[in-house]
């Protein structure tokens, strides 16, 4: 009796150990927030998304870029100070990746003339001068570049068998001036300015392709359940990808398309991924979760997912619920909020 009792005390323990042990190897579950893009809409600041982000058990925020509306001034106490403000309210931590409205668009009139890669340098110093994400509570990441310096946004981190990564891809072709109309369009620039544009995209395009491509074999050589690809550029503009859309998105991946290089990397990692890929951007202000990629033979591609958040006049959020264990890992849940203009007219 002795024997047995000895042997169920050992058994306990045991089984004690694993569970204890299992805590540390088996990743919970966890929420991840998603900002709507343009938190500046038109001198509103967009407060009420704050506070409701606050009211749940977020442990991650992300933000795709675009900090004001298209239609702005690009002024530091809006694209600088007022994001870190606006950021720094938040109770968790935010991963950032940089968008077209506070520099790429920057050129243009309404937006006041500015020379687009002075405002990209003034917000690599800003933001990414430090190994850590945004906010009071910050997370500490890996960067591509020097803190503060060329390439410095480009991050990840792992977290709970996740990893998330922040790339550099903007609207406007990624800065790619293909075309006089792109050059010209709302904008005093000349020729020379353009051509610094392309030069810029040339030289962050290759380095976005290697920090891709390394992040996923990370992801694979630790054997992650997923990843989450953070970018501003809604790369599918302006194609619906029913009724044939897929394919003509996929014809316009050509020399003059800035976004052709991250698109086929991005097929070609998530096929020699074995987890679930999610691609969260913004750009386009509406909100869609869908399946946009599809094999050679019509066939959806199973572990890609495509999120587009809320923008423009919405305050409305993304709640994305991860579950490490689960098939899908990533789902998806809307908190829709009063618009700006509802909250103007109160």
């Amino acid at each position: 009796m002795k024997k047995i009792c000895s042997q169920i005390a050992m058994l306990s323990i045991l089984l004690l150990s694993v569970a204890s042990s299992g805590a540390a190897v088996l990743s919970k579950s966890f929420d991840v927030a998603l900002l709507p893009n343009e938190p500046f809409q038109k001198g509103f600041q967009k407060s009420i998304t704050v506070d409701s982000i606050n009211q749940q058990n977020v442990q991650l925020t992300l933000f795709n870029g675009d900090t004001k509306d298209g239609g702005s001034r690009c002024e530091d106490n809006i694209i600088g100070e007022g994001l870190v403000s606006y950021l720094n309210r938040l109770d968790s931590p935010t991963l950032y990746s940089l968008g077209d409205n506070e520099w790429t668009d920057c050129h243009r009139i309404s937006n006041g003339n500015y020379d687009p890669l002075e405002r990209l340098s003034l917000l690599r110093k800003i933001f990414f001068s430090k190994a850590t994400t945004q906010g009071v509570q910050p997370m500490p990441v890996k960067r591509q570049g020097a803190l503060g310096e060329k390439f410095s946004e480009n991050s990840r981190l792992i977290y709970n068998e996740i990893m998330f990564i922040a790339l550099h891809v903007v609207g406007s072709n990624n800065n790619l001036v293909a075309t006089e109309k792109q050059c010209k369009k709302k904008s005093n620039r000349a020729q020379k300015d353009c051509d610094a544009a392309t030069t810029e995209y040339i030289e962050r395009n290759r380095r976005n392709i290697e920090w891709l491509k390394d992040s996923f074999k990370i992801a694979r050589d630790e054997n992650l359940a997923g990843v989450a690809l953070l970018i501003q550029a809604d790369i599918y503009f302006p194609f619906e990808l029913s009724d044939g859309g897929y394919d003509d998105f996929l014809k316009s991946l050509d020399e003059k398309n800035g976004f052709t290089d991250f698109f086929n990397t991005l097929v070609d990692e998530t096929h020699n991924f074995k987890g679930q890929v999610v691609l969260i951007h913004g750009d386009s202000h509406y909100f869609k979760v869908d399946k946009a990629m599809f094999e050679k033979n019509g066939t959806l591609t199973p572990n890609f997912t495509r999120v587009q958040t809320f923008g423009s006049n919405e305050t409305s959020w993304v709640k994305m619920h991860v579950n490490p264990q689960s098939n899908n890992v990533f789902s998806f849940q809307p908190v829709i909020l009063p618009n700006v203009k509802e909250l103007q007219n109160k």
